[in-house]
């Protein structure tokens, strides 16, 4: 069956131009009949149909090598591992954005509502850099901190309250330590960037509970009751420092305060 160029539009739903451009790339290959009007035939329906769904994959012309000269099967193939392998790292950056995403909604619901309810849940390996700390005199911490702030988007500000404050008295402050943070997950894309003085954090159990000071670098151990109640009516034993990513910062420094969910690894 022969059909013209209008024929060929009411069939495929393609407009004429389309079908033109299709043509003169060689992706067509009608007849020339005696009034030296095209004739498409049924090859050219087909044809048609798997550049339809080349383009649903995401596979563009301009992708194909020597169109002109016929596109082999190898040269489809290859272009498709190619796309599949995009849309794989799309996915999984996809993944990823959205686990912090989810991160960020439970944290800023708990602020939100005013939870303070300490409960079980899981570390997440993070990397970690300080910059008021005795732990950290590195001359290459400045240049972590601006290699993170200005190319890692994930960055989040951290701290980390030392263990021995779940011993002190609820009338006392303690000494935290402030820097930047990442995940392990997104770590791996940088991870030219991995020198000392980092150190990192495994995933792992824990407590984690949402607690507010009004200064970053000297919380009130009254914030920490609750996780010291959790700790005894559980039977638990802290493994190490407790760790915390600023959730919420005030505009106004001196009127509102920080809000950190804290973590602290549990045996």
């Amino acid at each position: 069956m022969k059909m013209t160029i209008g024929e060929l539009e009411k069939l495929t739903g393609m407009n004429r131009s389309a079908l033109r451009f299709y043509d003169s790339e060689g992706l067509l290959n009608p007849e020339r009949g005696e009034n030296g009007y095209r004739r498409y035939s049924e090859k050219d329906v087909l044809s048609l149909v798997q550049i339809k769904q080349l383009n649903a994959l995401g596979v563009e012309l301009s992708e194909l090598p020597d169109v002109k000269n016929q596109v082999s099967c190898g040269d489809i193939y290859r272009n498709l591992i190619s796309k599949e392998q995009q849309i794989e790292k799309e996915i999984e950056e996809m993944y990823d954005k959205l686990s912090r995403l989810r991160l960020h909604v439970d944290a800023f619901r708990q602020c939100a509502e005013n939870e303070t309810a300490v409960q079980e849940g899981r570390m997440i390996g993070a990397y970690r850099i300080y910059y008021q700390s005795p732990k950290v005199d590195h001359p290459n911490t400045a240049a972590i901190f601006r290699r993170w702030i200005t190319e890692v988007p994930f960055t989040y500000s951290t701290i980390r309250i030392p263990q021995k404050a779940l011993l002190l008295p609820v009338s006392e402050t303690c000494q935290a330590d402030v820097g930047l943070g990442l995940l392990s997950g997104n770590f791996m894309r940088i991870h030219e960037t991995f020198e000392e003085p980092m150190e990192y954090t495994p995933p792992c159990k824990c407590i984690q509970g949402i607690i507010e000071t009004r200064e970053l670098d000297c919380v009130p151990c009254a914030a920490l009751e609750p996780f010291n109640r959790y700790l005894q009516e559980h039977n638990l034993i802290p493994l190490g420092d407790l760790y915390g990513w600023v959730v919420y910062t005030p505009a106004n420094h001196r009127r509102d305060t920080y809000k950190i969910s804290l973590r602290v690894g549990i045996n």
